[in-house]
């Protein structure tokens, strides 16, 4: 065996052990059963807001669902076909017969599907049906004031009743649309918004989310110590510096030391709290501090000072 036919055998080897070796440290999931929870087998509902639910598998990561329309022995339509990470999901559908199947997955396995059968009869029952909200996120920390809110559209709705409440639970904006999407520029704060849809008779009830808005940078950090321009001989450096907090999303510091005047030579860039402590060697050090917060936004620079330690 020459050297080139060699090297690729050992590859080959090495790639193999690799890949099993991966394999052995999943937990392996084939053999075992998702239990379907609701709705029951053949079960005939008056909603076109369907629910699907499961026990979470052990080991699994995700689980890869499917709806067909009438069965997927001979599907006249696949409905839907989706990997999610959540033991339940949520679908609008048209009157008529279903037949839905879930396989639990992980990176080295997956189980065998396990399916059920039900019937959308009409949608009599339109008050349970349940509004899915889209964009924002739920609990979304943001430093931009205008964001678009989107939700599902519900079969049979006329419209939708949009709500906006600020953090004392105050109503500050109120709108019956037909649209799905309506984009609203918030002030600084907290909210809550929330949607419920209706046929002109009965309403869903609403489905909420919240939002924190928060567009101010931080106040600038002070450094204090060590003083500007002073010497130590102790290596154990504390440093320190204040900043008056903002009200809004969580506020972090960061510091950032350097080795010359010319802040391109980097030592160290931690996330600290003052008073904060590190072990330096000897010499001479610039260092200055910004601060972050959970929305995006940062402050300036602050003072650069710096110290030498002999």
């Amino acid at each position: 065996m020459n050297k080139i036919s060699l090297t690729y055998f050992s590859l080959l080897v090495l790639l193999c052990f690799t890949s099993c070796e991966e394999i052995l440290l999943v937990d392996d999931i084939s053999k075992k059963e998702v239990i379907l929870t609701a709705p029951a087998d053949n079960a005939a509902l008056s909603t076109t807001g369907v629910t699907l639910s499961w026990e979470t598998v052990e080991s699994a990561d995700q689980y890869h669902l499917q709806i067909a329309t009438p069965h997927f022995d001979a599907p006249l339509q696949i409905v839907l076909d989706t990997i999610i990470t959540k033991n339940s999901y949520t679908q609008q559908l048209n009157i008529g017969k279903y037949e839905w199947r879930v396989k639990a997955v992980n990176s080295g396995y997956e189980s065998l599907y396990f399916k059920r059968n039900f019937e959308i009869l009409n949608n009599d029952d339109f008050q349970n049906n349940t509004v899915i909200l889209l964009t924002p996120g739920n609990n979304l920390t943001t430093k931009t004031a205008l964001q678009k809110l989107s939700w599902s559209a519900i079969i049979g709705a006329t419209n939708y009743q949009l709500q906006i409440l600020d953090e004392s639970n105050t109503l500050i904006k109120e709108q019956n649309t037909e649209a799905t999407v309506i984009n609203y520029t918030f002030d600084e704060g907290k909210y809550t918004w929330k949607v419920r849809a209706s046929n002109g008779t009965d309403q869903t009830l609403y489905t909420s989310r919240s939002i924190l808005v928060d567009t101010k940078a931080p106040n600038t950090p002070t450094p204090s110590n060590p003083a500007n321009a002073s010497t130590t001989t102790n290596t154990s450096i504390n440093f320190q510096w204040s900043r008056t907090p903002i009200a809004g999303s969580t506020e972090k510091d960061s510091l950032y030391v350097y080795t010359e005047s010319a802040l391109t030579n980097l030592n160290f860039k931690d996330k600290a709290t003052s008073p904060y402590n590190k072990t330096l060697t000897t010499g001479t050090y610039y260092w200055f501090l910004k601060s972050f917060d959970e929305a995006g936004n940062e402050s300036s620079r602050s003072t650069v000072f710096s110290f030498t330690v002999n």
